[in-house]
């Protein structure tokens, strides 16, 4: 266990973070700006993905705010049982509704296992004096929120990003519960005002942005853009779309560009990957940098300017991007973007801030890396358009000030 319950405005419930590695560093970067304002903070991970917490946390101060156990660890079940003996009606009442309407035996399995976590929770937030509970992720994270929120009677709000909001766990409670749901793409915004509307609420949405370190542009200006060097940073799954990246490579080396390619990530088709380099002899022309903390990532390709490319698909069981974190990074740190049109990305890729081709067509995705090759001053031009659109609307900053005034005003609201 870190840490132990103290005076906390808000209680925040994570999916792993800060006991993770990159997966949500957009989250654990989001939490410690707010702590760097001033805010008084809880922090506590549903799940432990690594034995400790990593060493950003440890660094910016975040982990002297973390309260962590394992799912099922012996303080979790003995402080679930204690607020099942102290509240047992709100405590069954909150549960059965949690678990109520599921939407699919995944979200029902995830819920159930969650159960004794958000009670643990609910001990917790009333222990500490929360005022408002905050969770990232319209799975099983904001079950405990709600659960723990309705036992408590403190106000909640959730942040919903893209799968979790495809997955529409518990959906109908959740918004019927919450205090405000923040969503952070248009896409996103459409998909639960459609919800609140349709189940005749009137539950606040605001879409606030996820934020970036958005640097001073004199940081990156003073390096020249590296058109030749391709940065895809990303993990190893089907709508990343990986495999038509290395089409569009092996494409545009045969047009006789010396280009090189670095990946950036781990996943399940890793191994697939790699032997598809190996396969298109592209060994010497692509790197695997495995898992790389987002402060060296930032800082490579502030010193670099690569190319930054994601090539994502519509994966086969219809997953989608949202708005990819490593393209706004990309953008803030004064390198030209290429993409795809799915999911949200064209909301971030406005037109003049970088290049998006169809999914899944590996010779338009080397025509637009070719004409960057070919036309670097155009590349940087769009690049720097790319920095200011970025510098309006993604600074981590406004971002964090933002969501602490939802939760001290909309916050609030039952």
């Amino acid at each position: 266990m870190t840490g132990a319950a103290q005076a906390a405005r808000i209680l925040v419930i994570t999916g792993r973070v800060p006991y993770s590695t990159t997966e949500e560093a957009f989250v654990q970067d989001e939490l410690e700006t707010m702590l760097r304002l001033g805010t008084d903070l809880l922090v506590v991970p549903a799940r432990l993905q690594t034995s400790g917490p990593n060493q950003q946390a440890t660094y910016s101060g975040l982990v002297g705010r973390v309260v962590a156990e394992k799912l099922l660890a012996p303080a979790v079940l003995k402080g679930a049982a204690r607020i099942l003996g102290r509240r047992p009606v709100k405590a069954v009442r909150a549960s059965f509704r949690a678990v109520q309407g599921s939407g699919g035996l995944r979200n029902l399995m995830t819920n159930v296992a969650i159960i004794p976590k958000a009670l643990w929770i609910a001990g917790l937030a009333h222990e500490s004096r929360a005022e408002h509970i905050h969770s990232y992720w319209l799975a099983h994270t904001t079950t405990a929120a709600m659960i723990a929120g309705e036992i408590t009677g403190i106000p909640w709000s959730a942040t919903g990003f893209r799968w979790d909001i495809d997955a529409r766990n518990s959906l109908r409670s959740k918004l019927a519960s919450a205090s405000f749901i923040r969503v952070a793409d248009e896409l996103g915004q459409r998909q639960i005002a459609a919800a609140i509307a349709q189940l005749d609420l009137t539950t606040p949405l605001n879409l606030v942005r996820t934020g970036v370190l958005v640097p001073d542009a004199a940081a990156w200006r003073s390096s020249p853009l590296t058109v030749d060097h391709w940065y895809c940073p990303g993990a190893f799954v089907e709508k990343k779309g990986h495999t038509f990246l290395l089409d569009a490579l092996l494409e545009v080396r045969r047009r006789g560009r010396s280009v090189h390619l670095d990946l950036f990530g781990d996943g399940p088709l890793k191994s697939h990957i790699s032997a598809k380099v190996a396969e298109y002899g592209l060994t010497d022309a692509v790197t695997f940098h495995g898992v790389v903390p987002l402060a060296e990532l930032r800082a490579c390709m502030m010193r670099h300017r690569p190319v930054v490319v994601l090539p994502s698909i519509r994966s086969s069981d219809g997953q989608e991007e949202g708005i990819p974190v490593v393209l706004i990074e990309a953008m803030a740190n004064g390198c030209p973007v290429v993409s795809t049109t799915t999911g949200s990305i064209p909301t971030l890729i406005t037109p003049g801030c970088g290049t998006l081709v169809p999914d899944e067509d590996p010779e338009a995705l080397a025509d637009a890396l070719d004409a960057i090759c070919e036309h670097p001053g155009a590349a940087g031009a769009a690049a720097d358009r790319a920095y200011e659109r970025v510098r309006s609307e993604f600074d981590r900053e406004t971002v964090a000030a933002t969501m602490l005034d939802l939760m001290a005003h909309q916050g609030t609201l039952r």
